[in-house]
């Protein structure tokens, strides 16, 4: 759309499954995001795996604009990436922007520290969004925080996605069964559809762009 802010910083969310081997996916994305973290504008790519759906992952990259990412999207190299990956995934997109951040540390690699919330709201999305402000506040309390960000898609406004992380595997395990959070997930039941999905921390690669 020509009325969109070229500056404003945006978020990509891209969901694979991968069809074949996932080792192979893994190697061939990491050539892409390493082409990634030299384009102008692009801040980090976080890369997750679902731990109960293990031909599943999740990459959140995050750019400083509109324009970078766009300005990437259209260049030679990326397109012969995506004509590489492609016969390996099937792939869900989406463009989001962050309503809500809290950060405290990074998520170490290799554990299942890294919580999706992925949610459709019922209702008012102000009452959503004050649920979600409420959960996080019972996670910063947690042992082992590391951060929350709350992604409201900019294609289908009513979709969000939360993304929760914690230092390693057993400081998420002790947040998740923690009474308080407990409560506050059961909450959103009143005004969102959402699920809970823990994933292993695949990678968190920044952006090297002068």
């Amino acid at each position: 759309m020509t009325d969109r802010d070229l500056n404003r910083p945006l978020t990509i969310v891209n969901r694979f499954t991968v069809k074949g081997d996932p080792g192979k996916f893994e190697q061939d994305f990491r050539e892409h995001s390493q082409y990634l973290r030299r384009r102008p504008d692009f801040a980090y790519l976080v890369t997750v795996r679902l731990v109960d759906s293990p031909d599943v992952y999740v990459h959140i990259g995050h750019w400083r604009s509109l324009e970078g990412f766009i300005d990437t999207v259209h260049t030679e190299t990326f397109l012969e990436h995506v004509q590489c990956l492609e016969p390996m995934v099937d792939t869900e997109a989406d463009h989001a922007v962050s309503v809500d951040r809290v950060l405290v540390r990074n998520a170490r690699e290799g554990h299942e520290n890294v919580v999706l919330i992925p949610s459709t709201v019922l209702g008012g999305c102000l009452e959503f969004e004050k649920e979600v402000r409420e959960l996080s506040r019972h996670f910063v309390g947690t042992e082992g925080f590391g951060g929350f960000d709350l992604l409201r898609s900019a294609l289908r406004p009513q979709q969000y996605l939360g993304v929760a992380w914690w230092y390693d595997t057993g400081s998420c395990d002790r947040a998740l069964a923690d009474d308080d959070c407990r409560e506050a997930v059961g909450r959103l039941d009143r005004v969102a559809r959402f699920r809970i999905e823990r994933t292993r921390h695949i990678a968190y690669e920044r952006g090297v762009a002068g």
